[in-house]
């Protein structure tokens, strides 16, 4: 037909409106012509009048229920504005129809995948690839699947593959870094995002990805180099900039640490990095008498022991200070100096209290200017119950030199953000300080990881303390009845750390910020040893130096009571 040819012509020249009016013109003549109201819809989206052109789509569908076109470009917009199930349901639909359409089952897939389906999705772009063999988009996100489900292997194949069809798909080369990083596998990583970055020089993201891969490979300068790389190309890019506080913060360059530790709020996994949100202004470290002053939990446990150590800095500066934290903290904190109210943290949402202003915990130490050399480290700032001391006193008695352990933390943020992974090195490993005499192994684990004690010999441990534990009273009435913590980077080391008690920690190669680099003290403990991996992974050989310098701890201590 001539007359739809005209009105086409305007839609492709951007004339929608145009386009828009011709079609309507043709409806007139003939309001049954489904494929016109595809058109129409067609117009209307590239104007931004989506609920027109979604009306359009269907009435074409209404009219003409096996036309493909209308379910696949009404499926395509509602994939747009996330409503995936519809999207789901026409892209069904339209491979119902025509079997052979591969631009369907891979635009399913992606549906699929954003509405969490992933299984389903992996059969739909296998099945895009199956029909159209050279599709380098369908390998790519059917590898992306993959790796969602923890198939890294399969997703490092697909990711190859789309390579070999397109060698300068700069995508598929970070996101075959993502993988690479993901299993470890260091140099590899590294070596694709620089193959993305030659391809595309100005990729944001694979600059900042080859950061995080060269920060986990101990490479920190250069890391550092590749964030800076990120920002410049991207300014905003919240990702790269805190990566880089981290790396700063590492490298004990806290007044530049600090201030790049903000972009936490604007981090698009803002539910893991920063998922606060209040209605009050955020202080600004400013008097505040005759106040009220929310101070709000963030991150981890371990993050609340070691900064609670500010609230008595707070509370010189005025009003009333409401600290949040979770409800197992309470009977520590109840009478902590610097706290007048404790509002229990929920997930979610802020804590139901009237307050003028808020901050966060984390903010503290750059609120208030910390440096290396200003870090205020007198410990003790938390101190032990004296009834539950008595209590654990029964519970731990004997002549042995008295351990506590802790063999596993929690897994920690979002993959390409620089964060611990998991903190674990497993019970077995501990094993090597049960054979040095005089000494008594207890457990403090808390969690799935605490079911590794019915594994080993009771020889080896004595038994794990931590299943009796209400709340952190008890730990710290335990930790103040033992000779030694030895802890993987957890809570309980901050708590022997805040208690001023002897505790050593065992830290991955690629250890959090606060450890900063290459000295086995720590500025914000004085009473902490530090044994750091020397080669990724490799716990064994940390805990063989863990167990000589227990040797001459122990016999230290045994001359010590002979005297």
């Amino acid at each position: 037909m001539a007359e739809i040819s005209e009105a086409m012509s305007a839609a492709v020249g951007d004339r929608h409106t145009e386009a828009v009016e011709n079609y309507r013109q043709l409806l007139r003549t003939d309001p049954n012509h489904a494929e016109v109201y595809v058109n129409i819809g067609i117009a209307l989206k590239a104007q931004g009048r989506f609920d027109e052109a979604i009306a359009h789509y269907k009435q074409a569908i209404y009219l003409k229920p096996q036309l493909v076109e209308a379910h696949y470009n009404l499926a395509n917009l509602l994939k747009e504005q996330e409503r995936y199930a519809e999207a789901i349901e026409n892209y069904t639909q339209a491979v119902r129809l025509k079997p052979d359409f591969f631009q369907a089952y891979y635009n399913l897939g992606n549906a699929l995948r954003s509405g969490k389906r992933f299984s389903e999705a992996i059969d739909n772009y296998r099945q895009a690839v199956r029909l159209k063999g050279d599709y380098t988009a369908a390998y790519n996100n059917l590898a992306m699947t993959l790796k969602d489900v923890g198939r890294i292997g399969e997703a490092i194949e697909n990711y190859r593959e789309a390579i070999r069809l397109k060698p300068d798909y700069a995508e598929a080369h970070n996101n075959l870094g993502i993988a690479f990083k993901d299993q470890g596998r260091l140099a590899e990583a590294v070596e694709s995002y620089r193959r993305a970055v030659s391809l595309r020089p100005h990729y944001a993201e694979a600059h900042n990805n080859m950061g995080i891969a060269l920060h986990a490979n101990g490479e920190h300068d250069r890391a550092l180099e590749c964030f800076e790389q990120a920002i410049q190309l991207a300014p905003d890019h919240a990702q790269a900039r805190w990566n880089r506080s981290l790396v700063l913060l590492l490298k004990g360059r806290f007044t530049e640490g600090w201030q790049e530790y903000q972009w936490r709020r604007r981090i698009n996994l803002a539910t893991s990095a920063y998922p606060h949100t209040f209605d009050k202004p955020r202080w600004d470290g400013k008097p505040f008498a005759g106040k009220r002053l929310l101070v709000h939990y963030e991150q981890g446990l371990g993050d609340n022991l070691q900064f609670v150590r500010y609230l008595p800095m707070v509370k010189q500066l005025g009003g009333t200070v409401i600290f949040e934290t979770p409800r197992s903290m309470y009977g520590l904190l109840r009478a902590f100096d610097g706290i007048d109210e404790l509002a229990e943290a929920s997930p979610g949402r802020p804590p139901d209290v009237e307050c003028d202003s808020y901050t966060s915990l984390m903010d503290l130490p750059g609120i208030f200017g910390t440096t290396l050399e200003t870090v205020p480290a007198d410990v003790p700032y938390i101190y032990a119950d004296s009834a539950k001391v008595e209590h654990w006193r029964g519970r731990l008695c004997g002549s042995h030199f008295k351990v506590g352990v802790v063999w596993a933390g929690r897994p920690t943020g979002p993959n390409e953000v620089l964060s611990l992974q998991h903190r674990s090195c497993g019970l077995k490993h501990f094993a090597a300080l049960a054979n040095v005499a005089g000494v008594a192994l207890y457990g403090l684990q808390k969690g799935p990881p605490a079911a590794q004690v019915d594994e080993l010999s009771e020889q080896i441990i004595v038994g794990n303390l931590a299943e009796q534990f209400d709340d952190f009273t008890d730990t710290a009435g335990v930790i103040e009845n033992l000779d030694l913590v030895i802890s993987i980077d957890t809570s309980v080391a901050h708590l022997a750390g805040a208690m001023g008690k002897p505790v050593w920690v065992l830290l991955k190669s690629d250890a959090d910020w606060r450890w900063l680099l290459d000295r086995d003290d720590n500025p914000w403990y004085p009473t902490m040893k530090l044994f750091r991996q020397r080669r990724p992974g490799d716990w064994s050989e940390v805990l063989s130096r863990v167990a000589g310098e227990l040797r001459n701890r122990v016999d230290a201590w045994g001359k010590q009571i002979d005297g």
